[in-house]
């Protein structure tokens, strides 16, 4: 495996399948997807294109096999933000911006964006798919954390999914861009908390109820 897996990223049952995953995202980085093959990614991996295609039936299954690795740890790390809903909603909005902001720079996840990004026209189910991994998983969590939000008088949304359009809205902004574009650098820790804190204050400013809004401005 070139590419040391992240600590994020859970390690496959089958220790060829994560061998030939590994290889085919070095592949797809250097050449694209388009212009990578079958046949580069079974030397990379060290095995017989027979094996690969048995494995994963095409580059796209490889592809989406990679996607569903990458995405399938985010279930798991929203189970500690639903920990926090009850108890805290406002606290458990700012780690799941703070979860959200840590996966999307990593350096591996900011390669495979800008592998999708640049083959979504040219198959936009690769683009179709990736987005719906990366919201299925979570979805019941922040459905459950939008209602506990407006339970707890903390905002006023009438309709969520506006909501979440301004909340991703704020997580991005032109930073997550100029990452992509490679002239800012990826964020370390500190930088990472400190945007989380920001998002939630403006967001949680931006949908407060009118008796907040007057409290605030006494």
């Amino acid at each position: 495996m070139s590419t040391p897996r992240p600590p994020w990223l859970e390690p496959l049952k089958d220790p060829r399948n994560e061998a030939i995953l590994a290889a085919a995202f070095d592949i797809f980085v250097e050449k694209g997807f388009h212009g990578a093959t079958m046949l580069d990614v079974a030397k990379e991996a060290r095995v017989s294109k027979e094996t690969l295609y048995a494995r994963f039936d095409s580059k796209e299954g490889l592809l989406f096999a990679l996607l569903a690795w990458g995405c399938g740890k985010a279930g798991d790390e929203c189970a500690g933000v639903d920990a926090m809903i009850d108890e805290d909603p406002a606290g458990a909005l700012t780690t799941y911006v703070a979860t959200i902001l840590r996966r999307m720079t990593h350096a591996e996840s900011v390669a495979v964006y800008r592998v999708i990004v640049s083959e979504s026209g040219r198959t936009p189910a690769i683009g179709r798919t990736f987005n719906e991994m990366g919201e299925i998983g979570s979805a019941p969590m922040r459905a459950r954390l939008y209602k506990a939000l407006a339970a707890r008088g903390l905002i006023d949304a009438d309709d969520f999914d506006e909501f979440e359009d301004d909340l991703f809205g704020l997580v991005r902004g032109n930073w997550h861009h100029n990452i992509l574009m490679g002239v800012a650098p990826l964020p370390d820790e500190a930088a990472i908390a400190a945007r989380a804190e920001r998002v939630v204050k403006r967001i949680l400013r931006a949908y407060a109820p009118e008796r907040l809004r007057a409290a605030n401005a006494a």
